[in-house]
């Protein structure tokens, strides 16, 4: 029934976003018409023309109070006289069995078209969905916050009134305001149910409360308007740096505290079209019981590991959307479900990460570990600062090791020409905190997190670790061997762990406290050195490698050398 719409359109030799703008236009004419008759819209098998349909759904755009971005004249003047009639003869036949219909056709049109084009993001339909199912609009005032909540706010189609915020605006919204009979502002008011998807990724200036200016997310800010405009309960599309962020950890703390956190559900990488930031979706509710837990989903392990590199992404998948909305409707225990107290979000810092209380398999086997203790009991931990290099009189020179230094075999062999670094002043004092040693053993803990490796006894007198490593060096060598520190820090249930437990969706991260309370298990040094000769055998074959490659090199060589 709308193909036809939309061919006649592109065989016009409109692009993807003006197809999409028109067929929107002329879907809600053909909608409205029979539907909205207090809109007065012209009827299409009287062929009035385009231009006249147009200029009447502007009319009831402001009306709502808004402006339609589209010249009501567009389409008979780009395409031929035949095609404007054609394309009357089809708006005069469209037509859906409910409201829901006519903006579902819509919503996977836009979907499809600008899904993947810069700047013509588009929710996902079923994304969209779900958020109307979790504000449980029925029956209560509704808000859509921001343009990317238009077709949330056309789907919640049993609101008692709905109201479209937002300063920009599209065709595609403009339809949708028209076909659900929304009033528009620019400001978002207060209202019983709050469905919002703030801009994600922008920086907005904030004056703290001690007079300070500060940059904060977009999202918070959104998820903090959010919370005071509800009435009920309020549904935030987001990323996840609002979660664990520094600067909004009082935003974090407050909503705990004020027991408005009812779900918090994590989605996997391509959720969004365009994109591989996993978002989450944040669910406030104004009359939980007190006392109440906050719910933790990670939806993202719905994807299973053999599908991680599947041709269809998240929002594609009618399967994962399905169990997804089964899991919402009735949670259950699982690997992807938890409840917290407010307790323990507060023992975790309120930091809401998800991948916090929704344990993968590596957090759990280390959670159960015997004879385990935090690492900082059994090493002192250096966080590496950044330091700059000035060649003045009187500086020290240093070796700076960065990630590039670290070999295969985990052990730090300086890349030549080394990074030298030239430091005086107050600067050397920090350079010397930060001195390595042999026996020390390095982490990094953002960008490459986890990968670790072990200074060996060719450690220069003047080498320091670059800012992106943590230096752990143990307390007491009767207690802990470097080397059995490394190996387990190296094996892949840590490795899993770290990677389980670290924040940040671009950049990952491991915070400070989660390496300072990562478990590590002290066995005897009878255990410690069973460990410490299979360190031994794998340094060997890592030699024995290296005499190979060397060969290798050396035949290679024999007959071709430059």
């Amino acid at each position: 029934m709308f193909s036809p719409l939309i061919d006649t359109l592109r065989d016009q030799g409109l692009k993807s976003h003006v197809t999409v703008q028109h067929a929107s236009l002329l879907s809600a004419w053909a909608w409205c018409y029979r539907h909205r008759p207090e809109l007065s819209l012209p009827d299409p098998k009287d062929r009035p023309g385009i231009t006249v349909a147009m200029q009447a759904m502007k009319k009831a755009l402001e009306a709502a109070g808004w402006s339609s971005s589209v010249a009501p004249d567009y389409l008979e003047m780009n395409c031929t006289g035949r095609t404007v009639q054609d394309l009357q003869d089809m708006v005069a036949t469209l037509e859906w069995p409910d409201a829901r219909g006519v903006v579902t056709a819509l919503a996977n049109l836009a979907e499809q078209a600008l899904g993947q084009q810069a700047g013509q993001s588009q929710l996902p339909l079923e994304l969209a969905k779900l958020m109307v199912k979790l504000g449980r609009t029925s029956g209560h005032r509704v808000v859509a916050a921001y343009p990317m909540s238009d077709v949330p706010m056309a789907l919640a189609d049993e609101a008692a009134e709905r109201t479209y915020a937002s300063t920009s605006h599209s065709a595609l919204s403009d339809a949708l305001v028209l076909i659900s009979g929304a009033s528009v502002v620019t400001e978002t008011p207060s209202a019983d149910v709050v469905l919002s998807v703030p801009p994600m990724g922008d920086k907005i200036p904030d004056i703290s409360v001690a007079g300070k200016r500060r940059n904060r997310r977009s999202e918070a800010v959104g998820l903090q308007k959010a919370w005071e405009r509800s009435t009920g309960r309020a549904v935030v599309l987001m990323l996840a740096g609002t979660l664990f962020d520094m600067v909004e950890y009082e935003l974090r703390e407050n909503l705990v505290r004020d027991n408005a956190i009812d779900m918090i559900i994590q989605l996997p990488g391509q959720t969004l079209p365009g994109t591989a930031t996993p978002p989450v979706l944040v669910v406030l509710d104004h009359q939980r019981e007190p006392e109440s837990p906050v719910t933790f989903i990670d939806a993202s392990r719905l994807v299973a590991d053999s599908t991680k590199h599947r041709i269809k992404p998240p929002h594609q998948s009618p399967e994962f959307w399905e169990d997804l909305n089964q899991l919402v409707t009735h949670p259950s225990a699982g690997s992807v479900f938890r409840q917290a107290s407010q307790s323990e979000i507060e023992r975790n810092d309120f930091d809401l990460s998800v991948n916090r209380y929704v344990m993968g398999d590596a957090t759990q086997k280390m959670a159960d570990l015997d004879n385990a203790r935090p690492l900082q009991d059994v090493a002192e931990i250096v966080r590496a600062q950044t330091l700059k290099s000035e060649q003045e009189e009187g500086s020290t020179l240093f070796i700076e090791v960065g990630g590039r230094d670290i070999d295969t075999s985990g052990q730090v062999r300086i890349e030549e020409p080394p990074k030298e670094l030239h430091v005086a002043g107050r600067a050397r004092k920090r350079a010397e905190q930060q001195q390595l040693q042999p026996g020390d053993v390095l982490l990094i803990s953002k960008g490459s997190i986890g990968r670790v490796a072990l200074v060996g006894s060719e450690c220069g007198d003047n080498w320091v670790a670059g800012q992106v490593f943590l230096i752990l060096r143990t307390k007491e060598r009767g207690l802990m061997q470097p080397e059995y520190l490394y190996r387990y820090l190296a094996s892949p249930m840590v490795q899993q762990y770290l990677e389980e437990i670290a924040s940040g969706a671009g950049i990952p991260i491991l915070k400070a406290n989660d390496i300072k309370n990562l478990p590590v298990p002290v066995p005897s040094q009878e255990e410690q050195k069973r460990v410490l000769d299979v360190h031994q055998q794998i340094m060997d074959e890592y030699d024995a490698i290296r005499v190979h490659q060397a060969k290798i090199e050396e035949l290679s060589q024999q007959h071709w050398a430059l």
